[in-house]
């Protein structure tokens, strides 16, 4: 019996960096749940199973990324899941375990990620 990809909970709302991050992160053997909002992923959160970790864009037009990071360090539920905030300055929040800082590439963006969850291959 194999063992499912790990979910990753991305929350970017550029929609062409949303594509090419959930691209490189099924490469790797990731399943990617990409929203456009805090708000989005709060929802989604709310309905699934917990995500293996969550990566956040700190600088969404409408600031829920912010209101994500408390439900997330707040709901005992939520508070073991990993952050990692993509980020062009360094964010401060009790949820946060990283910060990726913009601009990034590709293999910051895995190393980060891997510092937390293990791909299947």
């Amino acid at each position: 019996m194999s063992r499912a990809p790990p979910t990753l909970l991305l929350v970017e709302d550029d929609s062409d960096l949303r594509d090419a991050l959930v691209e490189i992160l099924h490469a790797e053997g990731h399943t990617v749940i990409a929203t456009g909002t805090g708000e989005e992923a709060l929802s989604w959160l709310e309905a699934h199973p917990l995500p293996a970790l969550v990566l956040v864009d700190m600088w969404t037009p409408r600031k829920d990324s912010w209101r994500l990071l408390d439900a997330l360090s707040h709901q005992p539920r939520l508070a073991d899941v990993p952050v990692v905030a993509i980020s062009s300055s360094e964010e401060r929040h009790p949820a946060i375990r990283e910060v990726l800082s913009k601009p990034f590439d590709r293999e910051a963006l895995l190393a980060g990620v891997r510092r937390f969850v293990h791909p299947l291959h």
